[in-house]
């Protein structure tokens, strides 16, 4: 008799998960099982122009034009003297009526020290905005534009001190018995501030007069804010009306001509807290940052925005910054990312205080984020040839002036890159799947990461302009694929990765 051998082969199915874009950029809001692959569980440092995984935000020192012509010499900017930190930027709009030409400048404090230099210049220092001595606070000033009797000023104050008028020609002297301000603003003709104190009261100047702070019908004033919404955070000029940020609401002042005109009202109240230095006028509307996430507020209702990041926002970014940059609101702040890596200035023996920029395009919604870097202070200077973010910096970079740039690195050091899909079981629970076949197109090297319940494995992509293969053969029920790159710049498209399930 003869036996038949017969060989018993098993079904197996094969699949193809194509990432064929990046454009959707993260979601941490959704559980990992139900997140779809075109979404990261996190990312940072790379950008999503274009669905690819691009090159991220960086910085670099700043450096200014010296003539207006269109292809200028640039010259790198600097600050004389021994100091310990930089505090600060603000943009000053200078018309020089002498010789009828505009001339902007950029002011700088340090350790609590207000300099001043010309946006464009062959000069590359700051100098002293007193022109008889140097100008130094006994805490952090604030600044704000002025136009008195057809000159333009800043007037700078501190929570400690009183008011300082800067001309770039004239003298002037601290008045001491200005109010100690935290926050201020120019509406109309008059200046709002929030007095250091108790901070329950906006206080206002002398109309056409912001240096005349003599409380009577006809002068000064000032306006008791006294409910269940908090401290008194920032005030602002925004459409008409001051809008004063409460740690737990917003308050509209409506303030023409007569103080007795003024009338105050109640527009929003939220039981997250309001980060004042989150506050931002961008445009036709009002980004802040609230403890559950970010807000545009167009001057009747707030909204809050759904990002897709809400779960990493820190308990606590009172030392955030903010500023208004073509078309962006950039909000650096400090975010918990949880996945015990760390990046850039989180690996500062002396520790930080923000981690990370937010930039978020209010066009489109894109959102990106910059983790590794530990920001003080943002600018945007944007007059005649320039258009550029200045900033500063807390802890290591602290005395360094800087300027936002797309070169994935802070002053010449890369940061690490990451795109990193959920762990999920594919959609095929309690299968075991195998990882057959990866495939990509990166123009610079970076690593592949595929974790699995069962196993890990890293491969390095070398870069090249074709597609790169390679074979796992990994296998378990749970993955996870992370896309990392060390160096400064990337370009990464179409993976594509193949994977099998047997019957």
């Amino acid at each position: 008799m003869i036996y038949e051998n017969k060989l018993l082969l098993k079904n197996k199915s094969t699949y193809k998960l194509t990432l064929s874009t990046f454009k959707y950029g993260i979601n941490t809001e959704i559980d990992e099982n139900s997140l779809p692959y075109k979404y990261a569980k996190v990312t940072y440092n790379y950008t999503f122009k274009r669905g690819a995984l691009q090159t991220g935000i960086g910085f670099d020192e700043l450096y200014l034009p010296e003539t207006t012509d269109e292809n200028p010499e640039m010259r790198k900017m600097f600050v004389e003297g021994e100091y310990t930190q930089l505090n600060k930027l603000w943009l000053f709009p200078f018309y020089n009526t002498t010789y009828n030409v505009r001339n902007n400048m950029l002011l700088l404090s340090h350790d609590n020290q207000v300099k001043y230099a010309n946006i464009i210049s062959i000069n590359p220092g700051f100098f002293n905005v007193d022109i008889t001595d140097e100008l130094t606070f006994t805490s952090e000033p604030n600044a704000v534009y002025y136009n008195i009797n057809g000159n333009d000023v800043m007037l700078i104050t501190s929570a400690t001190d009183g008011m300082y008028v800067f001309h770039p020609t004239s003298i002037s002297t601290l008045d001491s018995d200005a109010p100690k301000i935290i926050s201020i603003c120019r509406h109309y003709e008059r200046v709002f501030a929030i007095e250091e104190g108790k901070r329950n009261k906006l206080i206002f100047s002398a109309n056409l007069d912001p240096t005349n702070w003599n409380v009577s019908e006809n002068e000064a004033g000032y306006i008791e804010i006294i409910d269940d919404r908090g401290c008194l955070e920032k005030v602002v000029s925004f459409n008409d009306y001051v809008y004063i940020f409460k740690q737990y609401g917003i308050s509209r002042l409506s303030a023409y001509g007569d103080q007795s005109e003024f009338s105050l009202s109640s527009v929003f109240v939220t039981s997250g807290k309001i980060y004042g230095n989150s506050v931002c006028v961008c445009g036709d509307r009002i980004m802040f940052l609230s403890r559950d996430g970010i807000y545009s507020f167009n001057g009747y209702s707030a909204t809050k925005l759904s990002l897709n990041i809400e779960s990493l926002f820190a308990e606590n970014n009172d030392n955030c910054c903010s500023a208004y940059h073509n078309g962006k609101y950039y909000l650096g702040c400090r975010l918990k990312y949880n996945d015990g890596e760390v990046v850039g200035c989180e690996g500062y023996a002396e520790g930080y205080v923000n981690n990370s920029l937010i930039e978020l395009d209010l066009k489109t919604g894109d959102i990106s984020l910059t983790r590794g870097v530990d920001l003080k202070s943002l600018c945007s200077i944007e007059y005649d040839t320039v258009n550029k973010l200045a900033v500063l910096f807390n802890n290591e970079h602290k005395k360094k002036l800087g300027e936002m740039n797309n070169s994935g690195s802070v002053f010449g050091t890369p940061l690490k890159k990451v795109w990193a899909s959920s762990y999920s079981n594919l959609g095929f629970p309690d299968k075991i799947k195998k990882i057959e076949k990866v495939t990509l197109i990166s123009k610079q090297d970076c690593v592949i990461k595929i974790k699995t319940d069962i196993e890990e494995k890293d491969f390095e992509v070398k870069g090249k302009d074709i597609t790169s293969v390679f074979y796992p053969n990994l296998k378990g029920e749970m993955f996870q694929f992370k896309i990392e790159t060390l160096g400064s710049l990337a370009d990464i498209s179409a993976p594509e990765i193949t994977f099998g399930i047997s019957r």
